[in-house]
């Protein structure tokens, strides 16, 4: 960011003209690349002043370094972020599904409408419950692991990941308040740095629990603090899920403005996932983007 090669600097010139002047004049649209060389060009004046502000306490390639992570990065990836965002204001929804046409030989099968007698008995119902009895095998060990205790030999991730599959069972079992304790716990052992993948299932499933259990106030903390972290880790798909629970829990007590602008932010992702250049997005749209929509809808 420092310092460009000669050869490079008049296409990157270009990149940021473009960059300053908007992308779309036309009709050309940017690559993902093209807008992260633009912004890291945008961003060598801050990581000079940077360097500049702190010569003498390390040497002159250290302080690059550091000046790109502290300084240059948070620029750069704000700056790509609203780039890709407006390049993906134009793209539009995909199309509702289509019902296939009706087969003409199906015509004769449709049923009538006619007056049909209710059962004398109710034999054929319980004829069906006799039949569908529950399994007591499967209680049976489905109790034994939501009982079970946690193994000595566990510890950190391993262990958070113990109570994440009691809790679930736990839940499975009706047992929302134990299957809550559970995964309070096991959000505990990963710690706020800790894998995302596995701290967003955490964060959803105690979410939920929260819901489950009537405590809607700490549900809807907790959707926040995953928003949060999806967003600093720029999990996308993740963000739209909670904002869409939120959405949801808002509606569900009453609290329809803040269910408005819960499903606004839903809407502003989703559009952005639609048309954004980030091949991160495009593959990601590519197998979640029914449920995006769905959420949005």
């Amino acid at each position: 960011m420092v310092a460009s090669p000669a050869w490079r600097r008049g296409s990157v010139a270009s990149l940021v003209a473009m960059l300053l002047t908007g992308w779309g004049a036309d009709g050309f649209a940017a690559t993902h690349d093209e807008i992260v060389a633009a912004c890291k060009e945008q961003a060598r004046p801050t990581v000079v002043d940077c360097v500049r502000s702190r010569i003498g306490t390390a040497d002159k390639e250290t302080l690059i370094a550091q000046c790109r992570e502290s300084a240059g990065r948070p620029f750069v990836v704000a700056c790509v972020r609203r780039e890709e965002v407006k390049e993906s204001a134009g793209a539009a929804a995909p199309a509702a599904p289509k019902a296939d046409a009706p087969n003409p030989a199906d015509a004769a099968l449709v049923t009538r409408p006619v007056f049909v007698a209710p059962p004398r008995t109710i034999a054929d119902v319980t004829a069906i419950l006799d039949k569908e009895k529950p399994d007591e095998a499967v209680i049976a060990k489905r109790k034994a692991e939501a009982d079970a205790p946690p193994p000595a030999n566990l510890a950190g991730p391993q262990l958070a990941h113990f109570y994440f599959d009691r809790g679930a069972t736990r839940a499975y079992l009706g047992r929302n308040q134990d299957a809550l304790a559970d995964g309070l716990q096991a959000l505990a052992l990963t710690g706020s740095s800790g894998d995302f993948s596995l701290r967003s299932r955490l964060l959803q499933f105690v979410e939920l629990k929260y819901g489950a259990v009537g405590d809607f106030k700490r549900a809807m903390d907790t959707a926040s603090s995953l928003v949060r972290e999806a967003e600093a880790n720029l999990k996308r798909g993740a963000e739209i899920n909670a904002l869409a629970y939120q959405t949801r829990l808002s509606i569900k007590v009453g609290d329809i403005p803040q269910a408005d602008a819960f499903a606004r932010r839903v809407e502003s992702l989703v559009q952005e996932a639609r048309g954004s250049p980030n091949p991160k997005w495009r593959a990601s749209y590519d197998i979640y983007g029914t449920s995006f929509e769905a959420d949005a809808d």
